[in-house]
């Protein structure tokens, strides 16, 4: 791994004495993320951004968090540096939401119906609390989607969020943008930044519902290479999901919409397709 891979838990430890039962959670090009428990908050992540990374973008991210913390965004609860034996770092602490990624979920098959519904209408007030704010995850996906143990979702992880306000990190002249392959539109992978809207978002999510509802992303699966997917996702639209209860239907085509491969022939809005999503829901009781 890059970054920390040296850095020691017994180390690391004594770095942060009010934290017990340190392990890894996992590890990036940017960061290494810990769960932990906090002597007064309980259940915690800590998050180490790597040496000579871009402060910037964790500020973005750190902002994005602290915005959204009362939309089902785990709440930040300290940020500050810390100096390491690879070189000064930032870390942040926040909330751990106990429960399991919707990744996690998905190793026992498509979800049922009522978490599928549940987990789509929950994100969608995040994503449209963020369409609020005009931040755009540009990450939702599976990973990224935790399912407490109450059966409630929060959507985790703002590394890559896109503040609409703020001049785009992403160089203009980049050939791909910052994107998980499966999940980004078009214009995101490409770098059409001037794109990037909610309805980069509604993409992802749209991706998602129809991985959970099936059991497999239909652009990664058995594909040979990033090229291919790249083609499926701007090719034909997704075959049309057929599910078998009252507002299936319904489902159907607000996932065909969100999942257009043009942005334009997608819902407009989060806040739409919410209210959407809250149709169908009512019809099943949710």
């Amino acid at each position: 791994m890059n970054g920390l891979s040296a850095i020691d838990l017994k180390w690391l430890q004594s770095q942060f004495p009010n934290l017990s039962n340190l392990a890894p959670l996992n590890s990036g090009g940017q960061k290494q993320v810990f769960s932990a428990e906090h002597i007064v908050d309980g259940p915690v992540v800590l998050k180490i951004i790597h040496p000579h990374q871009d402060l910037e973008t964790t500020r973005r991210e750190i902002l994005a968090v602290t915005q959204l913390s009362a939309h089902r965004v785990p709440q930040i609860l300290e940020v500050a540096p810390l100096a390491t034996p690879l070189g000064h770092c930032v870390w942040f602490r926040e909330k751990r939401i106990s429960g399991q990624t919707v990744r996690s979920l998905l190793s026992g098959g498509p979800l049922e119906t009522r978490k599928l519904l549940k987990m789509g209408l929950q994100t969608l007030e995040v994503l449209t609390a963020s369409e609020s704010l005009r931040i755009v995850h540009r990450d939702i996906k599976p990973d990224n989607l935790i399912c407490d143990l109450n059966g409630d979702t929060w959507v985790i992880d703002f590394g890559l969020a896109r503040h609409l306000d703020l001049n785009s990190q992403t160089a203009t002249a980049a050939v791909f943008g910052k994107f998980t392959t499966g999940y980004a539109p078009p214009e995101q992978f490409h770098n059409h930044k001037y794109e990037i809207d909610a309805r980069c978002d509604l993409f992802s999510l749209g991706v998602t519902l129809y991985e959970c509802a099936t059991g497999a992303n239909p652009f990664t699966l058995g594909a040979r290479d990033h090229l291919e997917v790249f083609k499926r996702i701007q090719g034909p639209p997704l075959p049309r999901l057929n599910l078998s209860f009252p507002s299936a239907g319904k489902f159907a085509d607000m996932v065909a919409a969100m999942t257009q491969p043009r942005r334009d022939h997608r819902p407009p809005s989060a806040k739409e397709t919410h209210e959407w999503m809250k149709q169908i829901c009512q019809t099943e009781s949710i």
